[in-house]
């Protein structure tokens, strides 16, 4: 799995973490021009989000002649394994700042 991937995936989740008390998910707001990836990317993204259990309340919509399937938020939320891998991946980022910081605060470290 690529950087530019990892990043969307923590995007949506963390996105839809954020979300859980608004009355309706504006899904629109981590769509692929948001993200800056491009449909099939993007949509390739949401097949495997949901296939590994990160998300729910997104339905499949075929379109003829596309070789992805699109997908269309009904009531999107991230599940309990989505909220899990956001914060693991959180926490290994600021463990990986701070060592840096480290780094560039003493010689030879």
């Amino acid at each position: 799995m690529s950087n530019d991937t990892l990043d969307v995936i923590l995007a949506i989740l963390k996105y839809l973490d954020e979300s859980m008390d608004e009355e309706r998910i504006d899904f629109s707001k981590v769509n692929a021009e948001a993200l800056g990836v491009n449909e099939p990317r993007y949509n390739r993204i949401l097949s495997m989000m949901i296939d590994e259990g990160y998300v729910t309340g997104l339905t499949a919509v075929p379109i003829a002649g596309q070789t992805y399937v699109s997908y269309k938020a009904i009531d999107p939320r991230p599940t309990m394994y989505g909220i899990q891998t956001l914060n693991e991946n959180t926490m290994t980022a600021k463990a990986v700042r701070i060592a840096k910081g480290i780094k560039e605060f003493i010689p030879g470290f």
